[in-house]
C-alpha cells in the first residue's frame, strides 16, 4: 500500500508539486486523469501515469510507518583473570569493565573474577572454573540480550590457565555457552598465549571469538613491568578505532604487527565470525 499512499499525498498537493502532471497527458491536460488500476494487493499495476486516480471508494491509509529495526540489546558480561603473578592481568580486566560501562553495559550485568585475592573486594570471586559457569547462570540471560566473556592469562594448548586450579579448556567453555547464552549474539575476548585453541570448538553461528594468537603460537608482554599484555593493551588502545568486532579485530591485528615488529615470532591473533554476527556492532555503536 505505500506506492497508493504516495499517489493519493501526489494528489493531495495538486499544483505545489510542479514537477507532478496530475492531468492525463492524453487529455492536452483539460481531461480527467485515468484510475489507476490497482492489483488484488492494492498495489498499483505497473507502467501507469503517476497523475491517476484512485479507485472510488479506496482508502489510501496512513503514512506507511518505517520500520524502527530489532530492539536493542541488553549486553550482560563476565571477566576474568587467571594468574596473579603479574599486575598486567588484573590491570586489564578493571581497564575493560571500565570500558564496557562507558558502552552501556550496566554494572549490575557484569560479574568479575580474579586470582588475586587483593583483588577479591566489591563482588570480585575468585577465578575457578565452577565460579566462571556459575557466573555466567547467574547472569541469567535471556531473549533480547547478548553475553560477552573477556578472559586474561597465560595459557598452553590445553586452554586457559588458572593458576593453581588447572585449565579452562576450549570444550568447558563451549559447553558453558551453550547452557546459558544459548542462541544470543555472544563475543568470546581471550587474551593468552595459544588462545587460539579457542576458536574451532567454542565456534557458532552466533558466536564471535577473538584470540591474542594462533593455537600454535605464544603472544607477547607477560611482564612485571608492563601495563597490560600486548594483546590487551591493543585492545584497549584500538578500542574507539571501529564500531564492529570485525573491525576491531582488523586494528588489533596491526596493532600488534607494529608492537611485535621483526623482534617477535608473530602471534597472528585469530578472530572467527559466526554467520549471525558477521557484523555485529559494538554493544550498538
Amino acid at each position: 500500500m505505500d506506492r497508493v499512499w504516495w499517489l493519493a499525498l501526489a494528489l493531495a498537493l495538486g499544483g505545489c508539486i510542479g514537477e507532478l502532471e496530475l492531468s492525463s497527458p492524453d487529455a492536452g491536460g483539460g481531461g480527467a486523469p485515468p484510475q489507476i488500476e490497482l492489483d488484488d494487493a492494492g498495489v498499483p499495476l505497473p507502467g501507469q501515469d503517476a497523475g491517476g486516480v484512485l479507485p472510488e471508494g479506496l482508502d489510501a491509509g496512513p503514512p506507511p510507518m518505517l520500520d524502527a529495526g530489532p530492539p536493542s540489546t541488553t549486553w550482560h558480561a563476565v571477566l576474568l583473570t587467571g594468574d596473579r603473578s603479574i599486575s598486567a592481568f588484573d590491570n586489564a580486566r578493571e581497564t575493560v569493565r571500565d570500558m564496557f560501562l562507558d558502552e552501556g553495559v550496566l554494572a549490575e550485568n557484569m560479574i568479575e573474577l580474579s586470582r588475586d585475592s587483593r583483588m577479591q573486594t566489591d563482588g570480585v570471586r575468585d577465578t575457578t572454573v565452577d565460579n566462571v559457569e556459575a557466573a555466567l547462570t547467574e547472569l541469567d540471560i535471556g531473549e533480547g540480550d547478548g553475553c560477552v566473556v573477556f578472559m586474561t592469562s597465560h595459557g598452553n594448548t590445553t586452554g586457559f590457565s588458572i593458576e593453581g586450579r588447572g585449565f579452562l579448556t576450549p570444550n568447558q567453555l563451549d559447553a558453558m555457552l551453550d547452557a546459558t547464552c544459548g542462541t544470543r549474539p555472544t563475543v568470546v575476548l581471550v587474551s593468552a598465549c595459544y588462545s587460539g585453541v579457542f576458536v574451532a570448538p567454542v565456534q557458532a553461528p552466533n558466536r564471535i571469538i577473538l584470540t591474542a594468537a594462533r593455537e600454535d603460537r605464544t603472544s607477547f608482554g607477560c611482564s612485571s613491568e608492563v601495563t597490560y599484555t600486548y594483546w590487551d593493551g591493543c585492545l584497549i588502545s584500538e578500542w574507539e578505532a571501529a564500531t564492529t568486532w570485525q573491525g576491531l579485530y582488523d586494528e588489533v591485528s596491526k596493532c600488534i604487527e607494529r608492537k611485535e615488529g621483526s623482534g617477535f615470532t608473530p602471534s597472528y591473533p585469530q578472530g572467527f565470525f559466526g554467520a549471525d554476527v558477521a557484523d555485529l556492532p559494538i554493544f550498538g555503536r
